[in-house]
């Protein structure tokens, strides 16, 4: 009778123009928890120790607008990557650049990488789409068994692979998918800001699946992480569904199965929101899930990534203003 009463009273707010996003929030959990029953899980007690990566292979596709000053966190990301398998492959896309300016990525970026120059785009802005490209070819690849997109200012660590991993085995039965947290360090309190969250959140609102004594999944209103990492299962999903076309939720696309904030995403953010708005459970905003510290009330250092740019922490933005252990309360 409740879910019936606010899916009423959306239709009058809709109707009257005012804002409906607290009440289609509110309609969501309320579908959880009605199906709450389907993820109760047997706790784990054991979750995150060690990965064996000897069967691991990433493709790593970085988007990368030729900045020089830029080059050093480039360099930071790549190396990084390359530490986690020693089955990875690195590609670089950037636009139309010089010979100089192509023999100084060479020389500062200090491992093995793939350097992709699009001479030719039809506009700055599809840049980011062109790794598509490459992830139709890998696929072809069996070996391939994860693909990793990045943009060129996310550290991403093994730890964090690890994480994904391993969260990726007790999600994927829900079709949901591990998520991260782009953070910065704002440089005055030194303070750890969660720069993708705009508001305060209640947690007792979101949805949340419980998997051991220390951890929790979390389903929360912010999902924008600047990057994806699929299998080969998510990669296929993405490749050969709507979410890999530029157009998605308009024009032939259904926007009434999509969630808004699909549809208004700038072009460059939705090449790396991926599956984030599509074929989203029942009673969920979204698919990916954050990790959660039962006992420290704040989200897991695992699943953050660092956005090296540390901009919005330290500017004046409408990003980046909640640390991160303050983003539920």
């Amino acid at each position: 009778m409740f879910l019936f009463f606010l899916k009423k009273l959306r239709k009058i707010f809709k109707s009257i123009g005012k804002r409906e996003d607290k009440l289609n929030n509110l309609i969501t959990y309320q579908n959880f928890k009605k199906n709450i029953f389907k993820y109760k899980i047997k706790k784990h007690k054991q979750i995150y120790d060690n990965v064996n990566f000897d069967n691991i292979k990433i493709v790593t596709a970085i988007t990368f607008f030729f900045n020089k000053t830029r080059l050093d966190n480039l360099n930071k990301i790549c190396e990084n990557i390359n530490k986690i398998s020693k089955k990875n492959e690195i590609f670089i896309f950037t636009n139309k650049i010089s010979k100089k300016d192509k023999n100084l990525i060479k020389k500062i970026i200090k491992v093995k990488i793939n350097l992709k120059i699009i001479n030719q785009t039809l506009n700055d802005r599809l840049l980011p789409w062109y790794h598509l490209t490459l992830m139709k070819k890998k696929i072809l690849n069996k070996n391939i068994t994860h693909f990793l997109y990045l943009e060129d200012d996310i550290y991403f660590s093994k730890t964090n692979f690890s994480y994904w991993l391993q969260s990726r085995k007790i999600l994927k039965k829900f079709n949901l998918i591990p998520g991260f947290l782009r953070t910065e360090i704002n440089l005055k309190d030194k303070e750890i800001y969660a720069i993708d969250v705009e508001k305060f959140m209640n947690i007792k609102l979101l949805p949340n699946i419980k998997i051991s004594n220390n951890y929790s999944f979390i389903n929360h209103y912010y999902p924008y992480q600047g990057m994806y990492l699929y299998d080969r299962q998510l990669m296929k999903e993405h490749l050969y569904g709507p979410s890999s076309n530029p157009d998605c939720g308009h024009g032939a696309f259904d926007i009434n199965k999509l969630d808004k904030r699909m549809i208004n995403l700038d072009l460059m953010a939705k090449a790396n929101i991926g599956l984030t708005y599509m074929d989203v459970p029942n009673g969920f905003f979204n698919r990916h899930m954050i990790l959660y510290d039962n006992q420290k009330k704040m989200i897991d250092e695992k699943c953050c990534i660092n956005h090296l740019s540390n901009r919005y922490a330290n500017e004046l933005s409408s990003f980046g203003n909640i640390k991160l252990k303050n983003i539920f309360k």
